[in-house]
């Protein structure tokens, strides 16, 4: 479970919008109750970020990495898989062995078939871009990303 001698347990969640704010403080809230039982005594940072999971340039992202290369931090902990960044999962957990950090999930999620994860990752990069575009409460925004569940949806049915 990697060196955690007087480094830091860092708990982190991550929304896409500030309409999540409250998802986000429930992501909080389970995180500092799984570390109160099962990581008791260890020196926690928490950190929270709103902003897509995309955007590599948000800021705590950015301390996270810092940290880590800087070896203080001995675990980090998040509610799900794509908390930390939407792609690229594998980059970080390289980086993270490099230095002895243990990465946990406290919900890892089901497994997926290629097609279900090709199919959320799709939905995932039209959210992002067409939020861009539009702006997070379009009416346009909305209509696209619920075309393009109905058809992922037509697919896999």
């Amino acid at each position: 479970m990697g060196k955690l001698d007087k480094r830091l347990l860092v708990l982190s969640g991550r929304v896409s919008g500030h309409g999540q704010k409250v998802d986000l403080d429930i992501q909080l809230e389970r995180l500092q109750a799984w570390a109160k039982t099962e990581r008791k005594g260890l020196e926690t940072l928490v950190l929270s970020a709103i902003g897509s999971g995309l955007k590599a340039s948000r800021r705590q992202l950015q301390r996270l990495l810092k940290l880590v290369w800087e070896d203080r931090v001995g675990e980090i902990a998040i509610t799900y898989e794509d908390r930390l960044t939407r792609f690229g999962q594998e980059y970080l957990q390289t980086l993270f062995a490099c230095f002895d950090v243990t990465l946990t999930v406290l919900e890892p999620g089901e497994e997926k078939t290629p097609e279900q994860e090709l199919t959320h990752d799709l939905l995932a990069l039209i959210a992002s871009f067409s939020g861009r575009l539009y702006g997070m409460r379009s009416h346009k925004q909305q209509a696209l990303v619920a075309c393009a569940r109905q058809v992922t949806a037509e697919q896999e049915a």
